[in-house]
């Protein structure tokens, strides 16, 4: 039977060898038989999985899925078998899904293309997937996002992700593109018509400027312009463009933190979070898109002031309806679009192209139609949202028509005193637009206005009084296609957005209503209601749904937060605050936190019933560097929740965030013994406080106990299922084994690694990176352990964790000290003599200089010291990347000769534990690691050096010295 061919909307796998030219270095009849076998594994997976292949050559092939899911496990399918069968080379997969045409069995288009060149991202062993796959996979698949990249010889930027699956490598260098983007400047959906010269302007004049910004009336198309600017300059800064959208800030006071939020900069202690984000970003290389300054200028031209006071690399795009007034701002205002030029304008070539988005016959080439169109620019002033709003409307109307509406309207609504020009052009075209509306559909676009930053169906529905989402659906049907509404589809559900202009046009009109402040109330009431239902779910599997919707969130819960304190709805706000923090702090969204620690006062006041959870959420900012505060604040928390009237956090959990306080003040004991008694219990709350336990006792000297139970509490925290506290567990537990079992400590520590990374836990990203690292150093592998440092040291630069950076940085001389590097080792060290808490975290760094300086002689010691002596801890950092690279691409001196049998270095560990007579569940445990997953090592590494069970293996693993002689008797 014929195998059916894919057709409509396809997926296609694209495989292909990476390097092939290396095979010369190979015997040519060895070659011709690894690409027998490669052909006949790959070409397998393919057909197993109801693929069609439509293209082979000798170096891969070309194939298509009729789903996302069958593609990915060929991929994986094909990967895993091309490893067990040891070919002598890397193949790199590339899954994408799009519409193709398809004739005699193969296929045309430009997603065909758009697969091939997301393929050649990858390196030898990976699987690239876009985003237009990754929608359909993220509920099956794990992902990794590689971030947005440029594809060559395509137009636009492809979000790119690499698929994560047991028995496939994980870890790979940087993936190439015509451009890598960090940063978080949102893909445009819409064409960016004119104005190109403009863009090269602008991002000249931020080049030679660290503050420039963009003026003009509103709807002139300053956001548009910036992020396009910021698209062009972010392939030349490391770290790329980072957009903060100041317009759903509603108070003055949270611009830094809506700054430092974004960039995920950590406060700290008691130094103002402006100065926090202001000393995080003066190393780095990025630019700052601030957009929307007008109602907050003052604040926003502080912050800007402030980061720019400090020498370094970032620079600030900002946007606003008048200058910023800053010391240093270069201000440019932005026009409208040109209208010379007639039919040919810029302004009429935008109105063309987006009434073809709603009229794909839509053209300029009847002259009644052409003199309509340039007559409806003239009559907008040429500004870029009045002609979109216009335009949208060529679904229903003809272009004569659109004029005509238009300027009858311009005529009855012309007169003195209503403000400037170019403004009132733009509110008319607004109000045009808006009086076209149904009343429903009114009704609706004013309820949207009090959203901030966005909003999807299922919050749209509790807002809108009485709605039903069908009608709610088909208003936001309505109004995306006549440009009043913005729908991204990146995020799991559509998210809908209204620009600024119309946003404060719609919300004008619910304050003439009278129900400005009821619609409110209903949106922070939904909020609150919706955040405590979130943390319901936040302790367990659900976590990552639920933080996810806390940073998706955060504009609407500042706002609801924002606007029922302000009301003295004192259980409404704190609803949002407590179970925004209480689920926030895990992602570092520490703005969170300050909103429990501000309602405290109010909420007493008003003994709100969930009191004990506010309390328990401001002891969280410990994390924040508020330790004594935070310590009072959660022991009140366990005060107020032995009354009946109050709703408290679980049982036990106050306490165990007490403890979390006592350690940050220091007091050892009484973390062990809350953490003990928490501990005991048998509930869910054991799923974190055990980990906990196991720290304190690790850290006050009870080094059995702590080993007893740590493989124990790791165990437990997997079966409490939350991501959060399994990483939190495999931290502590490397701890506690990094004192009496090193290779314990680095299983632990390297599942740590591999898990936060799997499952985007951040905030322990730097300290499991970086204290595997520092084992690595001394008792693993020193390549790894290069890496390990550089992440660890780009994760607190970030996040302007200045006191963990100062640990890690004053760690990696020794490193540099085994590597046979000893100049970099010593100017390292020197550096990290300025910093006084260095000597008492790495206390071994005085040894260390002693040893650097009989090595390199008093003479080169002294010139090196001096060197190092003059780097501030910018330039510490710097240096010490820019030395692990070096590392990195040098031959080791010290590095150990690689594993025998082709194994990897955890399958020589799989290996002596299978030796030792350990059951594939013993070496889970061991390892941290799922039993299916020791089991399907096992079987590799039988598969792999040639033998079918334990004893064979066993004795292999003698003959090649991976164990000694009397493992095997």
């Amino acid at each position: 039977m014929a195998r059916r061919v894919p057709e409509g909307t396809v997926t296609f796998l694209f495989t292909d060898i990476e390097d092939p030219t290396r095979r010369s270095e190979d015997t040519a009849a060895g070659m011709a038989v690894a690409l027998q076998r490669h052909d006949a594994i790959v070409r397998d997976a393919i057909e197993s999985h109801d693929g069609h292949v439509f293209a082979a050559g000798n170096d891969g092939f070309s194939a298509a899925f009729s789903t996302a899911a069958d593609a990915a496990a060929a991929a994986v399918a094909s990967q895993r078998s091309l490893s067990e069968a040891a070919v002598p080379f890397r193949v790199r997969m590339g899954v994408h899904t799009g519409e193709a045409i398809e004739r005699d069995g193969s296929y045309v288009g430009p997603d065909v293309g758009r697969a091939a060149r997301l393929m050649s991202l990858a390196h030898g062993g990976q699987v690239v997937v876009s985003d237009a796959t990754e929608v359909l996979l993220r509920d099956r698949v794990a992902l990794r996002p590689l971030g947005d990249h440029r594809l060559r010889g395509l137009r636009g930027r492809m979000t790119v992700y690499q698929l994560i699956a047991e028995g496939l490598r994980s870890e790979f260098p940087v993936i190439g593109s015509v451009d890598s983007i960090a940063g978080n400047l949102p893909h445009q959906l819409s064409s960016f018509v004119g104005r190109e010269e403009l863009v090269t302007d602008v991002a000249e004049l931020v080049r030679s400027n660290r503050l420039v910004t963009l003026s003009g009336v509103g709807g002139v198309g300053k956001t548009r312009l910036a992020l396009e600017v910021g698209a062009e300059l972010a392939g030349e800064l490391p770290e790329g463009g980072w957009l903060v959208e100041l317009a759903p800030v509603t108070s003055p006071s949270a611009v830094v933190a809506a700054i430092a939020t974004t960039l995920g900069i950590t406060p700290l202690g008691r130094v103002a979070l402006i100065d926090s984000a202001a000393e995080a970003l003066a190393p780095r290389r990025l630019l700052l898109v601030l957009d929307n300054c007008e109602h907050v200028l003052a604040a926003a031209a502080a912050a800007a002031a402030a980061i720019l006071e400090r020498p370094g690399n970032v620079r600030i795009l900002a946007t606003s309806r008048e200058s910023l007034g800053a010391s240093g701002e270069a201000l440019l205002s932005v026009g409208p679009l040109a209208l010379d030029g007639g039919v040919s304008s810029d302004a009429a070539t935008l109105f063309a192209d987006r009434a073809r988005t709603v009229r794909p016959d839509f053209g300029l080439q009847d002259p009644a139609t052409a003199a309509a169109v340039v007559e409806i620019c003239e009559v907008l002033d040429g500004l870029p949202l009045g002609i979109e709003l216009a335009a949208a409307r060529m679904a229903a109307m003809s272009a004569g028509e659109v004029r005509d509406r238009l300027a009858d309207r311009f005529r009855l609504l012309q007169g003195p005193g209503a403000g400037p020009e170019r403004q009132q052009t733009l509110s008319q075209a607004v109000g045009w637009s808006y009086d076209l509306l149904t009343d429903d559909e009114q009704d609706f676009l004013r309820v949207a206005s009090v959203f901030a930053g966005g909003f999807d169906l299922e919050s749209i529905c509790a807002v809108v009084e009485g709605a039903d989402p069908v009608d709610v659906l088909g208003h936001l049907d309505s109004l995306v296609r006549k440009s009043l509404v913005v729908a991204a589809h990146t995020a799991p559900r559509t998210r809908y957005s209204l620009f600024e202009t119309i946003r404060q046009f719609a919300e004008d009109r619910l304050s003439e209503t009278g129900a400005l402040d009821q619609v409110r109330d209903r949106h922070a009431s939904h909020f609150g209601q919706e955040a405590a239902a979130r943390w319901e779910h936040w302790e367990g599997p659900g976590w990552r749904d639920a933080v996810d919707w806390v940073d998706a969130e955060l504009g609407n819960l500042r706002a609801g937060f924002r606007w029922s304190f302000g009301r003295g709805e004192a259980e409404v706000a704190t609803d949002i605050a407590a179970h925004a923090a209480l689920m926030g702090f895990s992602v570092q969204l520490f703005e969170t936190l300050a909103w429990a620690e501000e309602l405290l006062d109010a909420a007493t006041t008003a003994d709100v019933r969930r009191l004990p959870r506010l309390y328990t959420a401001a002891g969280y900012a410990c994390f924040a560097g508020r330790a004594e505060a935070a310590r009072v604040n959660a022991h009140r928390a366990t005060e107020l929740e032995t009354d009946a009237r109050y709703d408290g956090c679980e049982p036990g959990y106050a306490s165990f965030v007490e403890a979390l306080g006592q350690v940050y003040c220091g007091d050892l004991d009484r973390y062990v013994e809350l953490t003990g008694m928490v501990a005991e219990r048998h509930g869910g709350e054991r799923g974190y406080a055990l980990a906990s336990y196991v720290d304190g006792l690790q850290s006050i000297g009870r080094l059995d106990e702590a080993l007893a139970l740590a493989e124990e509490s790791v165990a437990v925290a997997r079966e409490h299922g939350n991501p959060y506290w399994i990483a939190y567990a495999l931290w502590i537990a490397g701890l506690a084994f990094s004192k009496a079992d090193a290779r314990r400590a680095l299983a632990a520590w390297d599942a740590g690694v591999a898990f936060v990374r799997e499952h985007r836990v951040g905030f322990f990203e730097g300290f499991l990176a970086r204290d595997a690292a520092r084992l690595h150093t001394t008792d693993g592998e020193p390549e790894t352990a290069l890496v390990l440092f550089n992440d660890a040291i780009g994760a607190f630069h970030r996040a302007g964790n200045v006191p963990q950076l100062i640990i890690t940085l004053a760690s990696v001389p020794a490193l540099f000290e085994r590597l046979e590097r000893p100049e970099p080792a010593a100017t390292l060290s020197a550096a990290m003599a300025r910093e006084p808490s260095s000597a008492h975290h790495v206390p071994e760094l005085a040894d260390l200089d002693g040893r650097l300086r009989a090595r390199l002689g008093a003479k080169r010691a002294e010139e090196v010291a001096r060197t190092g002596g003059g780097l501030d801890l910018n330039g510490a950092t710097l240096y010490a990347q820019q030395q692990i690279e070096v590392a990195r691409r040098s031959p080791s001196p010290s590095a150990r000769p690689a594993p025998p049998g082709g194994l990897s270095r955890r399958e020589v560990e799989v290996l002596r534990l299978v030796a030792d007579g350990r059951t594939a569940r013993e070496i889970a445990a061991q390892l941290f690691i799922s039993a299916r997953t020791a089991e399907h090592h096992i079987q590799h590494v039988y598969t792999k050096i040639g033998v079918s069970g334990r004893a064979a293996a066993t004795r292999w693993a003698v003959r090649h010295k991976v164990v000694e002689d009397a493992v095997a008797h």
